[in-house]
């Protein structure tokens, strides 16, 4: 019995593979055969918070209405280059419907530039262009040439080094396209240097936590001096005592 068992599973197998090899010897043979048998007529889409959901379905149909020839890599790349749209996953699901998938950009700041004011994420990529009158002042404001794509590598050495200034800063400026200028709510402006970031981070925070510099009458910070920080203040003297450093 178990060994007549053991011949039907075989027989199965070697049928379903016979079946399968064919259907796709045929598909790339003589693709007509296929064609129109596996139309779309189901497009579920997730992920789709800002995303125009018609305008996806509408990208999905231009670029095939069969679910057998259309290309999963060419719509990833088209729906990928929508506004909002971070990363995309599509998944074929026979006989008519197809799943998309998708991860929106999350707004980290405002790229400020001479002429647009772009909403950006964390990595630098542009979302959307918007008003300067009505986008959300809550995010930080980045500034200068090819700031956006430094912005990143500068969150990470703040989060690494000083993760609590990341709510205090309210301007970035990329200066000379090679260091950053920080502005924070009190208008405290922090000048960093073009290397040894992380350092300089490191003795901001202890600026910071052991002078109380944000108590005191300091309105700028130059670390660009490896080693030293310059202080200038509103007043002309210290509050606290703070000495050079």
């Amino acid at each position: 019995m178990q060994s007549k068992l053991i011949k039907i599973i075989n027989y199965t197998s070697i049928s379903l593979v016979f079946l399968s090899s064919l259907i796709l010897f045929l598909s790339i043979q003589y693709p007509q055969i296929l064609k129109n048998k596996f139309l779309i007529k189901n497009i579920n889409i997730i992920g789709d918070d800002k995303s125009d959901k018609q305008d996806i379905k509408n990208l999905v149909i231009a670029q095939n209405k069969d679910l057998y020839l259309i290309k999963l890599q060419s719509l990833k790349e088209v729906i990928e280059a929508q506004e909002w749209v971070k990363k995309v996953n599509i998944k074929k699901t026979f006989p008519s419907t197809i799943e998309i998938n998708i991860t929106e950009n999350d707004p980290f700041a405002v790229y400020v530039s001479d002429r647009d004011t772009y909403l950006i994420d964390v990595d630098g990529s542009f979302i959307t262009k918007v008003n300067q009158d009505t986008y959300d002042h809550n995010l930080l404001i980045v500034r200068g040439n090819l700031s956006n794509l430094n912005l990143e590598g500068l969150i990470k050495k703040i989060n690494i080094h000083f993760p609590s200034l990341i709510k205090k800063i309210k301007t970035l400026e990329f200066v000379e396209e090679r260091r950053w200028n920080l502005s924070l709510n009190n208008n405290l402006i922090i000048k960093l240097p073009d290397e040894n970031v992380g350092k300089s981070l490191i003795n901001l925070k202890s600026l910071f936590i052991e002078e109380k510099i944000l108590e005191s009458n300091v309105i700028e910070i130059d670390l660009r001096i490896n080693g030293r920080a310059s202080l200038k203040v509103l007043d002309g003297e210290i509050k606290y005592g703070v000495d050079e450093i």
